[in-house]
């Protein structure tokens, strides 16, 4: 069973701060748009779909903080712990093997940020 039960009533402007923080500082590491050196050619469609997934969860809890805060909260803590853990697994050299330096700091601050939206996410469900 699934709790409606919403501990804020709605979203206040500190959440959707972090929530556009995270897609700015995801933005950075996306090949040809940020500091993203290494050939992502060699990565998987899988890697690709799931930052993909990541960054749209995130967009969407913003559209729907405005309405559904419940709805807004499942979508933050879907797109704040993907992007948490798939930084994590690219520090780690999973994908493309160890990231540069400006794309480790890069990985760093989406790792903090989400962690940060799943905790502000956790609030509203």
């Amino acid at each position: 069973m699934v709790s409606t039960k919403v501990a804020h009533p709605s979203w206040r402007g500190t959440e959707r701060i972090l929530l556009v923080a995270l897609m700015l500082v995801f933005l950075l590491g996306t090949p040809g748009l940020g500091i993203e050196t290494r050939d992502v050619s060699q990565t998987d469609a899988v890697a690709g779909a799931v930052y993909g997934v990541a960054f749209f969860a995130v967009l969407a809890s913003l559209i729907a903080s405005f309405r559904w805060p419940v709805v807004a909260s499942w979508l933050g803590f879907l797109g704040g712990g993907t992007s948490a853990t798939v930084t994590v697994l690219d520090l780690a050299g999973v994908f493309v093997g160890p990231p540069p330096v400006g794309m480790a700091g890069v990985d760093v601050a989406v790792a903090i940020l989400g962690a940060a939206v799943v905790w502000r996410s956790w609030a509203h469900r």
